[in-house]
């Protein structure tokens, strides 16, 4: 892979982590590097993690709920049993950090829709979570409401289907592009179709399509605070915040 393209693995990645409050370490650097040189694989990385950390599947019975919290926690059920939220929240993130680039490394997908969505969140966090890419069965919301569980597969096809119409945003000149691209990062935020980690698989998945679109975004270069704000105005269907954000980091790939 190309020193340009390594980097730009490495800056969404770092973004990522920024936005979740948390932060890629030199080690953890040096391992995506080795990943995307093809030094070592991404299954590789996950079980040295697994090792360093002491952690073993063996333990693991699965409950009657996988989707689900363990009781008197806000800790996902987890193939490790691990019930610290903030032991969780890390060892996810190192693993979705390897995941991610190993999906950056892969050729660009050709139809950008809900099944996506869903294998890109499967692959992101299927070495911890066994609700990975299932559709959460409870309500969620952060400084706002989100869509209803029950609602999630139908408008879910509504905003896909809409997408799939549009071409996956291809061929848009740049002002159309940001002005689509930032319709339907709304959508997806409201949507928030997973337990967690709905941010991480919605960014991997908009960069993906913007990139299939002839875009790129450098991704660094947003303040991760103002991203979130855009995230909520969104939400409430005001996108000119995300359109801002979104305005100087977007340029031809």
């Amino acid at each position: 892979m190309k020193s340009r393209r390594i980097e730009a693995c490495i800056g969404f990645v770092k973004f990522s982590l920024d936005v979740e409050g948390l932060s890629l370490t030199q080690e953890g650097e040096e391992q995506l590097r080795s990943i995307l040189d093809e030094d070592v694989s991404a299954n590789e990385a996950v079980e040295a993690i697994i090792e360093q950390e002491g952690l073993s599947t063996v333990e693991y019975l699965p409950p009657a709920q996988e989707n689900a919290d363990y009781p008197g926690t806000s800790v996902p059920v987890n193939f490790f049993n691990i019930k610290d939220r903030s032991r969780a929240r890390s060892l996810a993130a190192r693993m979705a950090n390897i995941r991610t680039v190993e999906i950056l490394a892969q050729a660009l997908p050709h139809a950008y829709d809900f099944e996506l969505l869903k294998s890109l969140h499967a692959s992101l966090y299927g070495d911890m979570y066994p609700s990975a890419g299932m559709i959460r069965t409870s309500a969620a919301s952060k400084r706002t409401v989100f869509c209803q569980p029950q609602f999630i597969e139908s408008m879910a096809d509504e905003i896909f289907g809409k997408l799939r119409h549009d071409v996956y945003l291809k061929k848009l000149d740049r002002d159309d592009f940001i002005n689509d691209y930032a319709y339907y990062m709304g959508e997806i935020e409201a949507l928030h179709p997973f337990k967690t980690g709905n941010g991480r698989a919605a960014r991997l998945f908009f960069y993906l399509l913007a990139m299939n679109a002839g875009w790129n975004i450098d991704w660094q270069s947003i303040e991760p605070d103002r991203m979130l704000e855009a995230d909520i105005s969104a939400i409430d269907g005001d996108y000119q915040p995300f359109i801002s954000v979104l305005s100087p980091a977007v340029f031809p790939l």
